[in-house]
């Protein structure tokens, strides 16, 4: 089962600022669907054009989204381990991880924390967060 997109509005990026217009993705992999139709809705009113794909497992992201962000719900160790999350953070996805363990074990070079019960404002901080740190690596 391929991951559902959850959105794709048109309107202006508020953080384009300069940018080609270049829809932006981002994927969330939750198994408890209401938090992850809170979250993609949070990164929708944060970018309206963005596609946001939602779904239950890594592997459910389809080829044609390449995510600046992914949301996903697991450990460290299990994210790390997995081939579709590993492709991703070659590819550059800015990987930010939720839940018990992955609040335990803390953020890491290679992943954030998206600390529960999350509020819109945490995950905007978060979504900045990425793109500052994606306008660094392109001005270096």
């Amino acid at each position: 089962m391929r991951g559902r997109k959850i959105g794709r509005i048109e309107g202006a990026n508020p953080f384009a600022r300069g940018r080609d217009k270049v829809r932006s993705c981002y994927f969330v992999v939750l198994k408890h669907v209401v938090v992850a139709q809170d979250l993609a809705q949070t990164i929708l009113d944060h970018d309206p054009e963005a596609e946001v794909i939602v779904g239950r497992r890594p592997e459910d992201l389809g080829p044609t989204c390449h995510p600046r962000v992914a949301f996903v719900g697991l450990s460290p160790e299990k994210a790390l381990a997995h081939p579709a999350i590993r492709e991703l953070l070659h590819e550059g996805t800015r990987l930010v991880l939720l839940g018990e363990e992955a609040e335990e074990a803390g953020e890491g070079a290679d992943w954030w924390i998206l600390s529960r019960p999350f509020t819109s404002d945490a995950v905007l901080a978060l979504l900045e967060r990425a793109a500052e740190e994606r306008r660094d690596q392109k001005a270096d």
